[in-house]
């Protein structure tokens, strides 16, 4: 079903396997944790499980083999949601680890994001959501399985304890899980479950090796770009070089000549070339000649909107927050600070290229892609094929980054190709090339922020006031009822109205929001950024922090900055000063990451920093999104 060509007839994954038994067998006997389940996740949306499986809810099943298959609501798409929602649900079963795997949730209500009402990804809130959710899961089946054993033995279920997979009873009882399975499906889930004290806690927290590292060593890991069916044909999209512009005609008659070319025909998102292989559609799609429309947007200019930017930003606009007379104090302050921050349009940039495959037939649906709005993208398809939702079946694979560019609310990636099936008659998928991701995608949203403040003659921050001018995130999308009624976008001015800062600064933070025309797409960000970070980065350092206390302080990224360049300098000094000094908590701390960055090499710094990111984002259930 999946596989790229590489050279002469043979397979990638192929080329894989033999690489390794022509190595002499190197990875023989190498133990991946879960990697005997990892197969199972193909058909997370196919048959039911046998008979012989104990299902006690969405999220696990059990099967006769002692196999654990964790059911995953969230899209993996590199932040590591497959390993650390099973590790939740794994650690309250009290399940053995090397035999745990993952199978992507298909599309259904029980799946829904707790906070948000719908089947998604995104705002790094996966973990943080799914944390109750997942341990419940894990804890009713422990129970159940608790039940079932005690039953078995005629004992009260609270002698019994549970440990890597297997029910205990002293020191000569022993049930596996897998032993279990058909008793406990006979059994009602609890209403409630006791979840474990965190002091006893075996995996959450830890180092934990990722679950879906060896399909991505081995070849086996399933991106959308990897599916194929039999008889599917490949479709590239020539589409409007403006936003808003229309395909007004056509000529075809170089292109439709070409190898491999099967159809070519007009779709609401352009011009769609249908062929054989991507390459014989793309060098098809660069014979042919559209006339556009290019409608009002033929003139936008982004230079001439931020000009207008800062225009707006001088007046003002709906009051976000305020505290104190940010005015009165800011004319007081012994020194007035300014600046202005432009941040431009920004395509997502997704490693792996945007992609869809769709398989039409009169009375069902079949999607496969890297979703990240299942719900959403479901809805928007069974529209389209004009068929029930229930009709439409929508497998979520691996996605080669995300980042909010596969949460849209036209799920413009989807809806293409089902109308291109449409016109197919056949299974189809549907490839962006980079280029089309960069020149026409959902762009992160440009905003201005002009910000003002001032200090004492101490150094002391009396006074902050920010205005931000950009588009509204939420507006068009289905969490516009977040905005509960206000004036402004709440996800627009993050870090403005919930400023972390404990401190008696006097601000007025207001917000101008100009409303533009919905070009295509233009209105919805990807809130899984460093923004917040940045925003406060040098304020952050532990010369900062004696007048601006944060309590997001000592886990910051210019903390981490402070640590590691003093481990690697601690008794550095210029002119008879100290870079570094006692800090809170007894540990060596620098003044300032700049002052210390200032006086390392290039090379030094760069060490430093790559250090940092690692120390960041290193592997851990509370760094996953």
């Amino acid at each position: 079903m999946i596989g790229r060509k590489m050279g002469k007839g043979i397979e990638r994954r192929d080329f894989l396997k033999v690489s390794v038994a022509a190595s002499g067998g190197l990875l023989i006997g190498f133990q991946f944790p879960g990697i005997n389940t990892l197969a199972a996740a193909k058909s997370a949306t196919g048959p039911k499980a046998s008979a012989d499986t104990f299902e006690p809810n969405a999220f696990v099943r059990i099967g006769s083999d002692e196999r654990v298959t964790v059911i995953v609501n969230h899209s993996e798409m590199g932040q590591g949601v497959y390993t650390s929602l099973p590790m939740l649900l794994a650690e309250e079963l009290d399940a053995d680890w090397t035999k745990v795997g993952f199978a992507p949730a298909p599309v259904d209500p029980k799946y829904n994001h707790p906070a948000f009402g719908l089947q998604m990804t995104g705002g790094s809130s996966s973990v943080w959501s799914g944390l109750e959710q997942f341990r419940q899961a894990g804890a009713a089946a422990r129970s159940m399985l608790v039940a079932a054993a005690a039953q078995q033995w005629n004992i009260d279920a609270a002698t019994c304890r549970t440990e890597s997979g297997a029910v205990f009873h002293g020191s000569d009882r022993k049930l596996t899980y897998g032993q279990l399975v058909d008793a406990a499906a006979k059994l009602t889930p609890p209403a409630h479950v006791q979840l474990k004290d965190p002091k006893t806690f075996k995996l959450i927290g830890k180092p934990i090796k990722r679950l879906d590292t060896p399909e991505k060593l081995n070849g086996g890991a399933v991106f959308g770009i990897d599916v194929k069916l039999p008889g599917m044909l490949t479709a590239v999209i020539a589409r409007p070089p403006i936003f808003g512009a229309k395909m007004r005609a056509f000529d075809d008659s170089r292109a439709r000549s070409m190898p491999g070319v099967k159809k070519i025909v007009a779709v609401p998102a352009g011009v769609a070339v249908i062929a054989d292989s991507f390459w014989q559609a793309k060098t098809a799609r660069d014979a042919l000649h559209v006339e556009w429309d290019e409608g009002s947007m033929q003139n936008f200019n982004t230079s001439e909107m931020m000009l207008d930017f800062r225009e707006r930003a001088k007046t003002t606009g709906t009051s976000v927050r305020k505290e104190g007379d940010a005015a009165t104090a800011l004319a007081g302050a012994a020194r007035k600070i300014e600046a202005v921050y432009e941040v431009p349009y920004l395509s997502h940039l997704m490693m792996e290229p945007l992609n869809c495959v769709v398989d039409l037939r009169a009375d069902s649906c079949e999607v496969w892609t890297g979703s990240q709005f299942q719900t959403i993208d479901r809805a928007n398809a069974a529209k389209v094929a004009g068929l029930p939702n229930e009709k439409v079946q929508l497998h979520t694979t691996f996605l080669g980054g995300g980042f909010g560019r596969r949460a849209n609310p036209q799920s413009d990636f989807v809806v293409e190709a089902v109308h291109v099936a449409k016109a197919a008659g056949a299974p189809v998928k549907v490839i962006w090339t980079r280029e089309d991701d960069m020149h026409g995608g959902w762009y992160r949203p440009a905003f201005l922020h002009a910000i003002e403040g001032g200090i004492d003659a101490s150094g002391n921050a009396v006074s902050w006031r920010s205005r931000s001018v950009g588009q509204s995130i939420m507006a068009g999308t289905p969490f516009v009822a977040m905005m509960k009624g206000k004036d402004y976008d709440p996800a627009s001015v993050e870090g403005i109205d919930d400023l972390a800062y404990a401190s008696p600064i006097s601000r007025l933070s207001r917000t101008s929001r100009r409303s533009m025309c919905r070009c295509s797409g233009c209105v919805l960000s990807d809130t899984h950024t460093l923004r917040s970070r940045w925003n406060v980065s040098w304020m952050n350092s532990p010369h900062w922090r004696k007048r601006i206390p944060t309590s997001s302080g000592v886990h910051s990224f210019t903390s981490s900055l402070d640590i590691l360049a003093c481990s690697i300098w601690p008794r550095r000094k210029r002119d008879g000063a100290n870079l570094c000094r006692r800090g809170w908590g007894g540990g060596s701390r620098c003044i300032s990451p700049l002052k210390v960055t200032r006086r390392m090499s290039p090379r030094s710094r760069s060490q430093m920093v790559e250090f940092a990111c690692i120390a960041w984002y290193a592997p851990s259930i509370a760094g996953s999104t």
